[in-house]
């Protein structure tokens, strides 16, 4: 789970340096959608 959340929070962090509103809300979007993907995908397979 662990990797994910920290991929996501890494993806949201490099989006958050090129769009507003900043570094801070794509972390938190990167963290959840990591989150996300890893209980869709540990779900599915």
């Amino acid at each position: 789970m662990v990797p994910y959340i920290l991929t996501g929070a890494l993806i949201g962090a490099v989006i958050g340096h090129l769009i507003p509103p900043g570094y801070f809300f794509w972390f938190v979007v990167g963290s959840v959608g990591g989150y996300a993907a890893q209980r869709y995908f540990g779900t599915r397979f």
